[in-house]
Formats: C-alpha cells, sequence, structure tokens
C-alpha cells in the first residue's frame, strides 16, 4: 500500500477558527487505497497556544515549532526530518487550502502516469470572492490562470502551483530539498525540478480554493514579495534555462511567466477580451467589476515590480506580514 502524508505548515497568526475548518476539510479527503497520514507543523505563539490545544486533541500528527525560521519552507523541511520511513508522496497544502474531496486522488493518479512529474497540482478558485472588489478581482485573475494551465498542458509549458499546494513525490523533494532563504520557495523548487528534468502537472477534474488578499495593501506586499521571487530566479537560473536542453516551449514559457509581470500594464488593452470570458463565468454584473478591476490590478502588478527591483537594487528586504482571514 502505497503512503502519503498531508502536511500543513501553520503560521503564528493563522486563528484557530481557520484552523479548524482546516482540520475538517482535509480530515475529510478521499483516500482510496493509500496510507494517508495528516500532519501540522505549527509555528508557536507566545504563551499558552490554543491551536495546540485543539490539535493534540484532533487525529492528527503536530510539529510545534518554537520558532518561524524559513517560514514555510522550514516548517516543511522539519516536517520531512522527522521520517524514519519515506512516504511515497506528501501533499502540501496551506491552513486556508479547501481542496475537493477527490483531489489527493486525482494528483495521485497523475502522478502514475507520469513518471517525470515531481508534482500535480489543480486549478485554483478564490474561497472569499465575496469578501470585497479586491477578492473578485483575485477570482477573476484565477480563472484566467486555471486557462493557463490548460494551455500550458497542451504545450508542454512550464507549470508552477503557488505554494506548491499540491501532491508531490517525496524523495525528489527531498534530494532537491526547500530553499529557507529565497523569498518564494514555491517557485524556486519548481525551476529546480524543470532543470533536472522533470515536470510539473496540471490536474484538470478537481481543484482546489484558497483565500485570497481582502485589501490593497495585503495584496500588494504578497504581490511584492512574488515578484522578488522572480526577480531571484531569473537572476540565479537565466544560464541554466538558456543552456538546459529542455524543450524551447518550456524555456520560453518559463520566461514569459517570471518576465511578463514586471511589464504587466501592457496587457490591459487585453482585458476587455477577457471580459467575456468572465461574462459566461460570473454573469454580467461581476463581469463589469472583474474587468475594471483586473485592468486597475495589472497596473498594481507592475507597481509591485517596480518596487521588488527597487528593494533588490537598494538592498531592502522582503517581509512575511500577516494577512487577514475570512471565516471560510
Amino acid at each position: 500500500m502505497e503512503r502519503l502524508d498531508i502536511i500543513v505548515p501553520v503560521a503564528s497568526y493563522e486563528p484557530l477558527s481557520v484552523l479548524k475548518r482546516s482540520v475538517e476539510c482535509i480530515s475529510d479527503l478521499e483516500k482510496g487505497d493509500m496510507d494517508i497520514r495528516i500532519v501540522y507543523v505549527l509555528d508557536l505563539r507566545r504563551g499558552d497556544d490554543d491551536r495546540l490545544n485543539f490539535l493534540e486533541k484532533m487525529p492528527v500528527g503536530v510539529i510545534a515549532r518554537a520558532d518561524n525560521r524559513g517560514r514555510r519552507a522550514g516548517a516543511i523541511n522539519d516536517a520531512l526530518d522527522v521520517y524514519e520511513k519515506t512516504p511515497d508522496y506528501i501533499a502540501l497544502f496551506d491552513v486556508d487550502s479547501r481542496p475537493d474531496r477527490n483531489f489527493l486522488l486525482e494528483c495521485v493518479g497523475t502522478l502514475r502516469s507520469n513518471q517525470d512529474a515531481v508534482i500535480a497540482s489543480s486549478a485554483r478558485f478564490v474561497t472569499n470572492a465575496d469578501d470585497s472588489w479586491v477578492t473578485r478581482t483575485i477570482s477573476a485573475e484565477y480563472l484566467f490562470f486555471s486557462d493557463v494551465y490548460r494551455i500550458f498542458k497542451k504545450l508542454d509549458g512550464f507549470n508552477q502551483f503557488n505554494g506548491l499546494i499540491g501532491v508531490l513525490n517525496t524523495r525528489t523533494v527531498e534530494q532537491l530539498g526547500l530553499n529557507e532563504t529565497v523569498s518564494c520557495e514555491d517557485l524556486d523548487f519548481t525551476q529546480k525540478i524543470y532543470l533536472s528534468g522533470f515536470t510539473g502537472v496540471f490536474t484538470p477534474d478537481t481543484m482546489v480554493g484558497e483565500q485570497a488578499p481582502s485589501g490593497i495593501s495585503d495584496l500588494f506586499n504578497q504581490r511584492v514579495r512574488w515578484l522578488t521571487g522572480a526577480y531571484q530566479g531569473l537572476r540565479t537560473y537565466l544560464p541554466s534555462f538558456v543552456t538546459s536542453e529542455i524543450p524551447v516551449s518550456r524555456k520560453l514559457a518559463w520566461f514569459l511567466s517570471l518576465s511578463i509581470p514586471f511589464v504587466a500594464f501592457i496587457g490591459t488593452i487585453f482585458v476587455p477580451l477577457y471580459g467575456l470570458r468572465l461574462w459566461r463565468a460570473y454573469g454580467i454584473r461581476s463581469a463589469i467589476v472583474q474587468t475594471f478591476g483586473l485592468a486597475a490590478h495589472l497596473w498594481l502588478i507592475t507597481l509591485c515590480g517596480i518596487v521588488a527591483l527597487a528593494k533588490q537594487v537598494f538592498g531592502g528586504g522582503v517581509e512575511w506580514k500577516e494577512s487577514r482571514r475570512s471565516e471560510v
């Protein structure tokens, strides 16, 4: 019987209410013929932590960390370090991840049928889309990236699943490791697997929900960090991608994925066309709001790119900041 371990890092600022919803959702996932174990890696708060008290009463494993070394990458590395026997697969989720019940089975099936694949994941949707016009805009953005994933699936492109949310081949993760010093360990890892001759695969018949930033400030901070990761990727791996033997389509998709956000404003003229897609998906009233929101979003992303580059030039650091959570 194959074994799959689910690892869920939990930052110190995550509320108990969201953690409870996570345990409920993750515990309800379909298991098929696999041996499934669930491990929460909890960055503790100072003093008594009611979240630890809650987890210790649940049928899940708990790794409690007194500090937040390496943030998410550090939490995952700490979970991998305790294995006496390595599982066949690991599934990585955030505490706000809300996967469909068939998520594990679909992703494992995809990995079983693709020997070169290290990670399998799916389209995303926003669970708090009704919170604000910001979350409705990000919901439209996620729909766009779902369409991009489907195109890349046909064109053998570069699939980068934010947060490494998905199911991964454990041995490859242990071999390549997660870098705790970069801004976006997920992007860094994905680039390493492609340069090593492996791939990430899109799984079309399931989805996973997650919360979007509900305010401009949270969104701005998130995207500055993401674009810092894109800059670091281009700086670190451009020579390797150019000289590698991977298909040209993947090289081009990788370069465009990392570079276009810095000039995202040029896509403004195409937003009204994508508004037709939004109309079909969400209806005319939502589509109007989302179309204008996406146009503004492209300019915000460009600004975030400028700020990220300026921080790199002038030696500014990238901060992980607390995000407001909804009760979903």
